[in-house]
């Protein structure tokens, strides 16, 4: 007893030990091992495996190395859903990106009614996803809002199948994504401007600098480390994208408007492809990986330049 009270007193009773530091962090790596890392590598061992619903209940799957990632390359299906998570993301990220930095520049100064509109421009983030995906649905339907309306303005002669049209519906389902991530990166542009001095524009003003020229050359470069956040934020949650597809579609007509995300999903939990959803989930992790990787390199290499 007295050797383990010395120890006690040795470790415990000093709040700098490091011992009492692991022992506050014991909860937090239980839990990332938990939910995090034991997860993760099981995936990974899962996407070499040939596992159906009998094998993965008994553990009993055979190895089958690399043949789910060759048949998932040389599947058409899984092609269109690296081409659509292309276009999804791509397309979102620079319309999203876009349209919130023009109105957190116009949110940058007070007038009239700013309070309310800002409120406005808010309600898509405001909103659960089933219930923006389903009125969209509603609305992009052969009998919805949107061809009544281009009907009504004689822009079309005849309704277009937003959603059902597999040449189309990836088109339709980013439109939607677009409208829902605009306050996310208006709120942390806006927020990003408010930290610019005026002083600055106080300056340029006086130098004569037109509002472009403010823009370019005081208010980029002063935000350039919130919009590689913004960008790299939004390329993460955009590729890993899941709701709006699956509730809008379920990746119809004819798996035309699969995501990396949602074709894992049916592999894995529709066809009971166990091996093959987790082979698409890795070739989805590894591409967000280098991406975020390529962010990293961006900002470190800026700040090397200072």
């Amino acid at each position: 007893m007295s050797d383990l009270r010395r120890l006690k007193n040795k470790y415990l009773s000093n709040p700098r030990s490091p011992v009492v530091g692991f022992l506050f962090l014991l909860p937090v790596l239980i839990y990332i091992a938990i939910y995090f890392v034991y997860p993760f590598f099981y995936n990974i061992s899962l996407s070499y495996h040939d596992t159906d619903v009998v094998s993965f209940v008994s553990g009993k799957s055979s190895f089958n190395g690399l043949d789910n990632y060759i048949e998932l390359f040389t599947d058409s299906t899984f092609q269109t859903a690296l081409k659509n998570t292309a276009i999804f993301t791509v397309f979102s990220l620079v319309f999203q990106f876009s349209i919130g930095f023009i109105l957190a520049l116009v949110f940058n100064r007070d007038f009239p009614g700013e309070k309310v509109l800002r409120g406005l421009v808010m309600i898509p983030w405001f909103l659960p996803l089933i219930v923006s995906a389903s009125a969209y649905r509603f609305f992009f339907s052969e009998q919805g809002i949107v061809n009544g309306l281009l009907l009504s303005l004689k822009l079309i002669s005849a309704p277009i199948n937003w959603l059902t049209d597999p040449s189309l519906v990836i088109w339709t389902v980013t439109f939607i994504n677009i409208w829902i991530g605009i306050p996310f990166n208006f709120v942390l542009l806006h927020t990003g401007l408010k930290d610019v001095p005026k002083d600055l524009y106080e300056a340029a003003e006086v130098d004569g600098a037109k509002g472009w020229q403010r823009l370019l050359y005081i208010v980029i470069p002063i935000l350039k480390p919130v919009i590689l956040t913004v960008l790299m934020m939004g390329t993460v949650y955009t590729i890993k994208h899941f709701d709006i597809v699956w509730i809008a579609t379920q990746g119809g007509p004819a798996n035309s408007s699969h995501l990396l995300s949602t074709l894992s999903y049916k592999l894995a939990f529709r066809d009971y492809e166990f091996g093959l959803g987790a082979a698409t989930a890795n070739v989805m992790v590894v591409i967000i990986l280098l991406l975020v990787l390529g962010f990293g390199l961006i900002s470190n290499e800026r700040r090397a330049n200072r």
